[in-house]
């Protein structure tokens, strides 16, 4: 069957554009007729063409190419992106799909459509013939989300732990002042696992060279899977919790000033009654949040960084009511040589409460370390600290003779496996290990977690 079409005729010594003319093309070599012209930079007879070979063959997946390719220079991106999509579902190889998720992303950025580019780079990811493909993709893709107004991550993490309670250690109760007792099931460690699913989202409002404003919603769902055999259910440990934040960055003339507020709320289970008739409480308590950040840089290795933080929390518990807490802090960030970080902080909070037991003093010094470049298959971070804490006048129903201390080592390492991704996600995992001894046994505790986490390249 032949076709009748406006064509390019070329050269057959590849000379260039010899004429355009009235031609019969057979509807088998009319795709390819599209392509030269697309390739000659004659868009709109690309376009004319391989719309025209749709007509016959919707699922002719060289005239589907072109239409992803030529449309969008032409102002219609939305038919580029079906067209590529479309191309995607037909294609028979990686290399061809890899084609097509391309073509569809830079339809999709072209229309200013950023989530869906970033979604077809995710795709093309996943199909790249190479090394050198897959790096292009992701600085692609990271591009892309830098001029994404939108930008929305979801992490998971499960982890096994000795302790999803944070619990004592002994079952024995002892505090200064206080007689003997005994802990109840639910304030002893317990063991088993805890998954967290956390979702960010935020929209860019406005940005400059000077300044930018977001606004951002969170929602982070912790459950827990108890191992031990105990009369405790798992939904004892069940939390949600939901934000919505502001936040305002500006350059100044020596490094950079944030501003940031929150708004949140945490619901969380409460176990109450006697032993044997325990039931659970529906708890929650709102929070408010307002900030400063500053951030200066000594020189190209080195920055300093101050933070003010005030914080309201109002409980529904009337037991507990309000508590107004204030957080100081300051730390450093430095590049070696090597390129690896380190880099240390100092935080202090003050905690004003309705009830004694809410009513704190901490100091907390932590200091990490990050290794720029990988450990054979692996990227690795340390980090560490100590915390003090001082309750001056808790209280279990009896007071504590000198308030509740409590002195806390903890470490932590994050691994990183970078040969191993998928879509531009790659797997990783975190360890986590402290201990607490305290005045008031039920604080004293040993926790040791392994979670693996999921990120994103870019």
């Amino acid at each position: 069957m032949n076709f009748k079409v406006f064509a390019v005729v070329f050269a057959l010594a590849g000379s260039g554009l010899a004429a355009q003319q009235s031609v019969n093309v057979p509807l088998d070599q009319a795709s390819s007729v599209a392509a030269q012209a697309l390739v000659a930079g004659d868009a709109a007879l690309a376009l004319q063409i391989a719309e025209a070979v749709l007509v016959q063959r919707p699922d002719d997946r060289t005239a589907l190419i072109v239409v992803a390719a030529a449309a969008p220079r032409l102002g219609d991106a939305a038919r580029g992106r079906a067209a590529g999509a479309r191309a995607f579902a037909v294609s028979q190889s990686d290399a061809q799909k890899y084609e097509a998720a391309r073509l569809t992303a830079l339809a999709a950025a072209n229309d200013q459509r950023y989530t869906l580019a970033t979604f077809w780079l995710r795709r093309a990811l996943t199909v790249a013939p190479n090394e050198q493909e897959r790096n292009r993709t992701l600085n692609d893709a990271r591009g892309v989300t830098r001029l994404n107004p939108w930008s929305t991550n979801l992490s998971f993490s499960l982890a096994p732990s000795n302790n999803v309670n944070g619990g004592a250690e002994d079952e024995a109760s002892t505090a200064p002042g206080n007689p003997t007792g005994t802990l109840s099931a639910d304030a002893q460690a317990i063991a088993g696992w805890r998954a967290v699913l956390t979702f960010n989202t935020s929209y860019r409002l406005h940005q400059s060279r000077e300044s930018r404003t977001t606004v951002g919603a969170q929602y982070r769902a912790t459950r827990v899977r108890i191992t031990d055999d105990i009369d405790i259910p798992d939904e004892t440990f069940t939390t949600d919790y939901y934000e919505l934040s502001l936040r305002h960055e500006r350059v100044l003339e020596n490094g950079t000033l944030t501003l940031r507020a929150a708004r949140a709320l945490y619901s969380y289970r409460d176990l109450d009654g006697p032993s044997g008739a325990q039931v659970l409480n529906d708890e929650q308590y709102d929070i408010w949040r307002l900030g400063i950040d500053r951030r200066v840089p000594l020189n190209a290795q080195t920055a300093l960084s101050f933070s003010v933080g005030r914080e309201w929390q109002e409980y529904q518990n009337r037991g507990i009511g309000e508590v107004n807490r204030v957080t100081l802090g300051t730390g450093f960030v430095h590049q070696l040589a090597s390129r690896d970080r380190i880099g240390g902080n100092i935080t202090v909070v003050d905690s004003k409460g309705d009830s004694v037991n809410y009513t704190s003093q901490d100091l907390t010094l932590s200091g990490n370390y990050r290794w720029a470049e990988p450990m054979g298959p692996i990227i690795l971070g340390l980090g560490g600290g100590f915390r003090w804490s001082d309750y001056p006048d808790y209280n279990l129903l009896f007071a504590v003779t000198g308030g509740r201390q409590d002195r806390t080592v903890f470490a932590n390492a994050d691994i990183g496996f970078p040969e191993i991704s998928y879509a531009g996600f790659t797997p990783g995992l975190r360890i986590d290990a402290s201990r607490t001894d305290s005045n008031v046994s039920r604080f004293d505790r040993t926790s040791f977690s392994a979670s693996l986490t999921i990120s994103s390249q870019f």
